[in-house]
């Protein structure tokens, strides 16, 4: 049974009690209890770091590695393919490894890099933004996009045209991308 039949059921099912208040109250219920996870607890992490996180959600966002000195808050981004030991730097930039060290980050005695996220990550983010729309249309529309072939660019066109939620998508995606690099900064510092 696909997802588009199984969420036609439970609709069905909401439609079915739609006037009577004890069974919607036990469906509310049951769909907080069960399936809605609680949030989980917001990272701590000391307030001198805000500048660097929100560089480093952007770095992480556009695809690259960040660096971040955790002495000096500076950060350093790198595209991942530099840091392959395949990748030929010489051939692509015209400068030995060894004839310049361009990195800084090398250079830092106690840093935290941060990668971009996973596919099956970024996957969840948008899972959990469509989970949170209330405009139901809409949200069909991303659950679908979801359960298909090329889901990360279906899910791309719902959103570029779907007017005031493109905004909501990036903001939602922001504060998640804000609350991993917190959670790794949190970890980081803990030990």
């Amino acid at each position: 049974m696909n997802t588009q039949h199984l969420l036609t059921e439970i609709l069905g099912i909401l439609h079915e009690v739609k006037d009577d208040k004890k069974s919607l109250e036990k469906v509310l219920s049951f769909l907080n209890k069960e399936i809605v996870l609680p949030e989980e607890p917001k990272p701590k992490v000391p307030e001198k770091f805000n500048p660097a996180i929100q560089q480093i959600v952007g770095a992480i966002d556009a695809g690259m590695v960040c660096f971040l000195n955790l002495d000096t808050l500076e950060t350093e981004d790198v595209a991942p393919e530099w840091l392959d030991e395949d990748f030929d730097f010489e051939l692509k930039t015209g400068v030995s490894k060894d004839e310049m060290d361009i990195f800084k980050h090398n250079d830092w005695e106690n840093s935290l890099k941060f990668e971009p996220l996973e596919s099956s990550e970024s996957f969840r983010i948008m899972e959990y933004f469509t989970s949170q729309l209330k405009n139901i249309p809409l949200q069909n529309k991303l659950i679908n996009a979801l359960n298909n072939r090329k889901p990360f660019a279906n899910f791309k066109f719902h959103i570029d045209n779907s007017g005031e939620f493109r905004q909501q998508w990036f903001n939602v995606k922001q504060k998640q991308l804000e609350k991993h690099v917190k959670t790794l900064l949190e970890i980081k510092l803990q030990n």
